[in-house]
């Protein structure tokens, strides 16, 4: 089952930080090792049209059962503004699954 989750807005021109971990079980007890996964994000507006995408490099490993993207304030000033669908695909020994999809907002700065 495909987990609907619409991640916090990114702010252009702010640095962005988005933490994930994964749990075998909803009480959290359980870590699933992802370490030697692989990771893909990307983003497109309703024509289809890729907006951003994540790779494997951007989503850094901080245990066994978490990974980091941490974009930074020029990164995400090249984003465009709106809101747009995304996918997590993940690929494991066994195959390449989506774990996660939903929506992100990209927001104007407004401080300048």
């Amino acid at each position: 089952m495909i987990s609907e989750h619409n991640i916090r807005p990114i702010r252009r021109g702010d640095t962005f930080i988005f933490p994930l971990e994964f749990y075998e079980d909803e009480c959290e007890e359980t870590p699933i090792n992802v370490s030697t996964y692989v990771f893909k994000l990307q983003a497109k507006n309703a024509a289809g049209t890729t907006i951003f995408t994540w790779n494997n490099a951007d989503f850094v490993s901080v245990a066994t059962n978490k990974r980091t993207v941490t974009l930074s304030a020029v990164t995400t000033a090249t984003y465009a503004v709106g809101e747009f669908i995304y996918d997590l695909q993940v690929t494991t020994g066994s195959g390449t699954y989506t774990w996660m999809q939903g929506y992100i907002n990209v927001e104007e700065q407004i401080t300048s």
